[in-house]
C-alpha cells in the first residue's frame, strides 16, 4: 500500500479537488493531509470531506488529517506526515502537491513500474499543466554542474519518450519513493528551507548515495501552477525568484567543494542580475538585490518562516526599497 501525503495551507478548495481525484483510484493507498495551521476554514472543510468518505471502501483507502500547531512550510510538514505514515508500514510513499489532480491509474502505473524495476527508488509521473493538459510542466530532469535542466518543460506531451526513462532530478510536486530512503527520524527533506528547493537538495544528496530515479510518462498528474503564490503579496514574483536562488545556492554550498560553490555563486550572480532587472526595472536596484543574495548565501543555513513572512508578505526583507514595498 502507498502512503500519499498532501500539505494544505489555506487551500481547502484545491485540497478537496485533489482528494476527489484520488478517490477514483483502485490502487491500495491511504492519505495523510498535513494542515499547516491554516487560518481559514480548511480544517473544517477537509475533516468534513474525510468524515464523509471514511467508510468508503475502507480496505483500500483511509484518510487522516494531521493538524499541525504552526505553519512549518513544505519540507517540515511533509517530514512530520511521513513519520506518521511510517507507523502503517507503507510499501511506497508519495508526496503530492495539494493543487494537483490525477488520472485514476496514475498510482497503479508507478507501483507497477517500481515493482518490476526495484533498482529505481524514486519515480516521477508526468506532471502536466492543469490549464493545458497537452503541455508538460515537469517530466523529470537532470542535475548539471551549475544547477539542473528540465528538458521537457512547456513542450507538447507528444514529445515525451514512450517508455519510462532514467532521470537525476525530481520535483517535490509529485514524488514517489521507497520508504528506505527516509532517515532514522522518518524524514526525507532537509528542514532548513521553509519553502523552495527542497527537492533540489534532496536530489543532490541522493546523487551521492547513487540512488537511481526514473520518470514514468504514462503516469499523469495535472498541476494548477501558481496556486500557492496567490496566497502571498508577491504579485510580481520577485520574492519567489530571490527565495529560489537563495536556497539553490545554499544547496550547492552544502553538497559541493568550497571552490565549486564560489564559482557557481559568481556565475549565478551574473544570471540573477538579469532576472532581478526584469522584476524591478532598475539595474541599480537589481545589483543591490544580488549583493544581498551573495551575503545571505555565505552566512545562512536556510530560509526560515520569519524570512518567508518578511519576503513574501511584509515586503521588508531587504534593507532598501523594492517594488514589493516602497
Amino acid at each position: 500500500m502507498t502512503a500519499i501525503i498532501l500539505v494544505n495551507w489555506n487551500g481547502a478548495d484545491d485540497t478537496l479537488a485533489c482528494l476527489d481525484s484520488l478517490s477514483a483510484m483502485s490502487e491500495p493507498h491511504f492519505v495523510i493531509v498535513a494542515d499547516n495551521a491554516s487560518t481559514d476554514d480548511s480544517v473544517l472543510c477537509i475533516q468534513s470531506w474525510i468524515d464523509a468518505h471514511r467508510e468508503s471502501r475502507p480496505v483500500v483507502r483511509s484518510y487522516e488529517l494531521l493538524r499541525l500547531d504552526a505553519n512549518y512550510g513544505f519540507a517540515v510538514a511533509n517530514n512530520k506526515a511521513l513519520s506518521v505514515a511510517l507507523k502503517h508500514s507503507p510499501d511506497y510513499c508519495l508526496l503530492l502537491n495539494n493543487d494537483t489532480e490525477v488520472e485514476p491509474d496514475f498510482l497503479s502505473r508507478l507501483v507497477s513500474f517500481a515493482t518490476a524495476h526495484p533498482k529505481y527508488k524514486v519515480l516521477s509521473p508526468c506532471i502536466r499543466y492543469f490549464a493545458d493538459k497537452d503541455k508538460v510542466w515537469f517530466a523529470g530532469g537532470e542535475l548539471t554542474f551549475l544547477s539542473r535542466q528540465v528538458p521537457y518543460k512547456d513542450k507538447p506531451v507528444s514529445t515525451l519518450p514512450g517508455d519510462p526513462y532514467p532521470i537525476s532530478f525530481v520535483s517535490g510536486c509529485a514524488l514517489f519513493f521507497h520508504p528506505t530512503l527516509l532517515d532514522r527520524r522518518g524524514e526525507l527533506f532537509y528542514n532548513g528551507f521553509f519553502f523552495g528547493e527542497e527537492d533540489y537538495e534532496l536530489c543532490l544528496r541522493l546523487q551521492t548515495q547513487d540512488v537511481e530515479m526514473a520518470c514514468v510518462p504514462q503516469s499523469i498528474v495535472y498541476h494548477k501552477v501558481g496556486s500557492s503564490q496567490k496566497n502571498t503579496n508577491d504579485s510580481r514574483g520577485l520574492g519567489r525568484a530571490y527565495m529560489y536562488y537563495h536556497n539553490r545556492l545554499i544547496c550547492v554550498r552544502m553538497h559541493s567543494s568550497r571552490f565549486k560553490f564560489h564559482l557557481i555563486r559568481m556565475l549565478t550572480s551574473a544570471n540573477c542580475l538579469r532576472y532581478f532587472k526584469s522584476y524591478t526595472g532598475s539595474w541599480r536596484l537589481a545589483l543591490k538585490i544580488v549583493r544581498h543574495l551573495m551575503v545571505d548565501t555565505t552566512k545562512k543555513e536556510g530560509f526560515s518562516y520569519a524570512d518567508f513572512r518578511s519576503l513574501m508578505f511584509d515586503g521588508d526583507y531587504f534593507p532598501f526599497a523594492t517594488p514589493m514595498k516602497r
